[in-house]
């Protein structure tokens, strides 16, 4: 079993109560992926349109944040960061976490980063005003693993969780679902309805204020506003 490692102290993130890094699922792909996925995924062909409808879908949950009397203020979480395409829409301090090297490095300077899996994070309860975790979940096809990321996401938050998800009552999920019929090749990308998404993330400790889908019922990317549950 990997021996436990602390993270690294960071400026007003506070690091007591670090939980043990544990072995996770192989997460492989080809050699330049991550400087690929960070200069062209989303910046090209229609990816440059889903980022900006992304970072317009971000920007509306975090204005409706504020509009509750959430405070946003604080260090915030980028869990996976991916190559950090996210961390700069959300305010103040960002802490970059990715369990993939590439990903990490690709994200470049100017940030505190780590590299770390959102199954178990090496952070305190409760040390981040907020946790964003983006294009994640879409890659996880079981509820039980959904609900446990979503707990750990939770612990390390001191109130707001803003998550993403596919939703499955969406003309791509339809699309998907009849290649996967037909034969197709398998995305490895998996749907869940919003109702069953809002209620993981219940049981997770995490109540759902707000949901904002990039273009609801045709595109399937949905993220959804989540407060912490007291504890």
């Amino acid at each position: 079993m990997p021996s436990a490692r602390r993270a690294p102290q960071l400026k007003g993130v506070p690091t007591a109560g670090m939980v043990r890094l544990v072995a996770e699922t192989p997460y492989t792909r080809e050699d330049g992926y991550a400087r690929r996925y960070r200069d062209i995924r989303f910046t090209t062909g229609s990816g440059a349109g889903t980022d900006r409808r992304e970072r317009a879908a971000l920007a509306a949950l975090l204005a409706a944040a504020a509009r509750r009397g959430l405070s946003v203020a604080g260090p915030w979480l980028d869990a996976p960061s991916g190559a950090g395409r996210m961390s700069g829409a959300l305010p103040g301090l960002v802490v970059q976490a990715d369990r993939d090297p590439a990903m990490v490095a690709a994200a470049g300077p100017g940030r505190p980063r780590a590299c770390a899996s959102v199954h178990a994070l090496p952070f305190g309860d409760g040390a981040f005003a907020g946790v964003l975790c983006h294009r994640l979940l879409q890659h996880i096809p079981g509820a039980d693993e959904r609900r446990a990321i979503l707990a750990e996401l939770a612990r390390v938050s001191r109130g707001i969780v803003v998550v993403s998800f596919f939703d499955a009552l969406s003309l791509q999920s339809l699309r998907r679902a009849l290649r996967r019929w037909t034969g197709k090749t398998r995305s490895g990308r998996s749907a869940v309805r919003r109702g069953a998404f809002l209620a993981e993330c219940r049981v997770a400790g995490l109540e759902p204020v707000a949901v904002r889908a990039l273009r609801r019922f045709v595109g399937e990317q949905t993220l959804v506003l989540c407060v912490r549950a007291a504890r």
